[in-house]
């Protein structure tokens, strides 16, 4: 009997012990279930936030003026000096991404920088580091400084693919210097597809295009590049980096402006927080831009995706996932937008009148950076 009485001391310690870690469990669980739902109503909510804005854009059911947009949008517009390594100074303008102090800019802004300042609205300023790798692909790059002033808050980013032509869009930079200046115009087309070394990019970089980029006519000028192109709500529907200048060889302004998509923006900016670089999506192709009833393949990379796809010069692909592609500017817009490399993709194609398909898997496109 005496042996008995510590087993059975020890199995009532083991029940009370027992009951609880089921009590702590169970209030852990129910803690938990909480946060999650918590978690589910603020997403909803932000969901529904967000559909309506979009709403809001697209039926153009409110619109600020100008002068709202400019005052809701000025502190968080930066002027970014960039001191580069061979003694030359560049001039662009910049954004504010989020709270930690994360800045939205072009690539060709801080460019070969040995120190890269940031002066803001009210004349402050603050050294910036890179963050990440940019992305000569959208000519995109972020920047981080230590702390930003107390009125300086993120701006929204809007929806490019949602754009309309005709819509009013109105840009903010330092245009030679000219610091916090506002400009306005109109969407005058979307989905350009501009050749990177027609900006100045050697191969193989210069061999590729920034796709879907924002066409408006709203004055920009060197010093702009790296600002925002903020739609009739003050979100921001691309990022000002190019003008044209025609056979001209002007250095101004003469009626075209680019701007990269917020699409882009969307995609690369978190990746370049989350991993340092961002990786876009690669067939190995190139095609007759000129061509209008499907992508006209005129050239096909030895080991890329497309040849293990079994691609062939000559090809003609006329849907992508069973979308009709009208000219081979559409296919990369697709892709750019919606694609991700390792994702698979399949393709309609007609081969000298015969009609097959084949299924490709996206690479990544290559650097040299």
């Amino acid at each position: 009997m005496k042996s008995t009485i510590p087993i059975v001391a020890l199995s009532m310690i083991c029940i009370v012990l027992a009951a609880g870690l089921v009590v702590v469990y169970f209030d852990l669980k129910a803690n938990i279930d909480s946060l999650s739902a918590d978690n589910a109503n603020l997403n909803s909510t932000v969901s529904q936030l967000t559909n309506l804005f979009e709403e809001a854009h697209v039926n153009q059911t409110y619109n600020l003026s100008a002068v709202e947009i400019y005052n809701q949008t000025e502190a968080s517009v930066v002027l970014i000096t960039n001191d580069r390594t061979d003694g030359s100074t560049v001039y662009g303008t910049g954004f504010v991404y989020d709270t930690q102090g994360d800045i939205i800019t072009c690539d060709h802004v801080i460019e070969s920088a040995s120190t890269i300042s940031v002066t803001f609205f009210d004349g402050s300023n603050e050294t910036a580091r890179l963050v990440g790798t940019p992305d000569v692909y959208s000519d995109l790059a972020l920047i981080k400084v230590n702390s930003l002033p107390a009125q300086s808050h993120l701006l929204l980013i809007g929806n490019s693919i949602q754009l309309l032509v005709g819509e009013p869009v109105y840009a903010i930079g330092n245009p030679f210097l000219l610091t916090s200046s506002m400009t306005s115009g109109i969407v005058s087309q979307l989905g350009r597809v501009l050749l990177l070394s027609s900006l100045g990019v050697p191969p193989p970089e210069g061999d590729y295009s920034i796709v879907d980029v924002v066409q408006f006519d709203a004055p920009i000028n060197p010093g702009n590049s790296g600002g925002p192109l903020l739609d009739s709500l003050g979100s921001v529907v691309g990022v000002t980096f190019a003008i044209e200048t025609g056979n001209t060889g002007a250095t101004g302004f003469i009626g075209i402006g680019y701007a990269v998509p917020s699409m882009l923006i969307s995609r690369v900016i978190p990746a370049l927080l989350q991993a340092g670089h961002y990786d876009h999506p690669y067939v190995g192709i190139q095609y007759d831009p000129s061509y209008t009833d499907g992508m006209h393949i005129t050239n096909v990379t030895a080991g890329g995706p497309a040849d293990k796809a079994g691609l062939k010069v000559g090809d003609v692909i006329k849907k992508i996932d069973g979308i009709q592609v009208n000219r081979g500017d559409e296919l990369v817009i697709y892709l750019e937008r919606y694609k991700s490399p390792g994702d698979t993709i399949t393709l309609t194609i007609d081969r000298s009148g015969t009609t097959i398909t084949k299924t490709l898997i996206l690479g990544i496109r290559q650097t040299t950076a």
